[in-house]
């Protein structure tokens, strides 16, 4: 094995081996699924339709008591305890038929059923799984291994993917640099009509472009999903400290966007015993959607932790294509955060605007904020929508020409 592959933080694939092999003994009234994604046409590969999909199953794979592995190809693997087949082909099939057209359909896997996805009975066919798993495993090592020889022949004027042994040199450097240069505000405004921005809350954040530049030139740290994530949870400590050393004294709400393992480790309860008493009950923390959904249990648990300590939620990183699938008062969120795209006109038929702004009406306009606003299109497209809070470069542009003009707006 590779000094790379040694050293990395656990795959989906490890772990997913690792959760096979202590099912051994465990095997009644489980069922193993492997949506084959990678094994799409060109024409359905594309990542808008993978990514809509992959958040889709998540969402329905929420209300199962089971494990959910993103597979570095972009599969999906899932375990799951105590559901009816019948029950997850209804799941499987709403995915499936975003893939209707696909060739992948028509064909027929190893054991006979749909090319699109492989089911396992986990008591009778365990033995099967077992070994379609340690093949899943090796195949992913072998990729990431080429992977990593490519990287090395590449020529280092690009910016090269994160790789793990880049991961455990920049965690080491990170537990000695400063932040402070490094960490961004970006304030979160109402904008109604014409009117001049009205902040509400700042976000305080680390500048990942600027990270890769002081610390890390010619790596390209948002390259590989996992890695990155396992990254955050260093740069949530880091970020932490910032303001645990420099004390919390400004009345002003912030928002920091944290993993569910930070929120639930000695780091966080420190940050918490800095907080002013001007600040409680205003601070909101934001959570990606992706890790709320990786661990179900761990983010119930936090998410009640921080209601009862007086934080308020926002679900971060979604799109006006899979706003449809989270029910903000279910999950517990008080706020949303939409991401605007220079394109996301491109794909938003005429049609689908009354549609959207009911999903935005429904939500409450009040708990959702469009961000990644660079330009005063996506404030105008935002407000057509029936948005009216708003983060992003162009908000940050009116904000200071309304300070300008009327100092200390906020």
């Amino acid at each position: 094995m590779s000094k790379h592959l040694r050293n990395r933080p656990p795959s989906q694939e490890m772990m997913l081996m690792d959760l096979i092999q202590r099912l051994d003994r465990l095997r009644v009234g489980r069922i193993a699924l492997h949506i084959h994604f990678s094994k799409l046409s060109n024409a359905y590969k594309r990542d808008s339709y993978i990514q809509i999909a992959t958040e889709s199953f998540t969402i329905l794979a929420s209300g199962f008591e089971g494990q959910l592995f993103y597979l570095s190809n972009r599969d999906l693997f899932f375990v799951v305890k105590g559901a009816t087949t019948t029950m997850l082909e209804v799941a499987v099939e709403r995915i499936r038929l975003l893939f209707t057209q696909d060739p992948l359909l028509e064909t027929r896997d190893a054991k006979g059923g749909n090319g699109f996805c492989t089911w396992y009975e986990v008591e009778t066919e365990y033995d099967e799984l077992d070994e379609h798993v340690r093949k899943i495993l090796r195949e992913a090592d072998a990729a990431r291994m080429k992977q990593e020889a490519e990287n090395d022949a590449a020529p280092t004027l690009a910016r090269t993917p994160l790789r793990p042994n880049a991961l455990e040199r920049l965690e080491g450097l990170l537990e000695n640099v400063d932040v402070t240069n490094i960490a961004r505000r970006q304030t979160v405004c109402t904008i109604i009509d014409k009117a001049d921005p009205q902040p509400l809350f700042e976000e305080i954040f680390i500048s990942i472009e600027d990270l890769q530049n002081v610390v890390t030139p010619g790596v390209d740290l948002a390259s590989n999903t996992w890695l990155f994530r396992y990254l955050t949870q260093t740069l949530d400590r880091r970020i932490m400290l910032m303001l645990i050393r420099d004390g919390v004294s400004s009345a002003r709400p912030f928002s920091l966007n944290l993993n569910v393992a930070t929120i639930l480790s000695p780091e966080f309860a420190k940050f918490e015993a800095i907080i002013t008493p001007q600040l409680r009950g205003r601070l909101v923390i934001e959570m990606n959607k992706l890790d709320v959904f990786s661990d179900m249990g761990a983010f119930l648990f936090a998410r009640d932790y921080l209601h009862d300590h007086g934080f308020r939620l926002c679900l971060d990183g979604l799109t006006h294509h899979t706003l449809p699938y989270y029910d903000r008062g279910k999950m517990g969120f008080d706020l949303m955060k939409l991401y605007w795209t220079p394109n996301a006109l491109d794909d938003m038929l005429p049609s689908m605007i009354p549609e959207i702004r009911n999903m935005i009406m429904d939500t409450g306009q009040a708990h959702t904020i469009l961000c990644r606003c660079d330009d005063e299109r996506a404030v105008n497209t935002g407000q057509e929508l029936g948005i009216v809070m708003f983060q992003g470069r162009h908000v940050d542009r009116a904000l200071a020409a309304a300070r300008i003009a009327v100092p200390s707006r906020f």
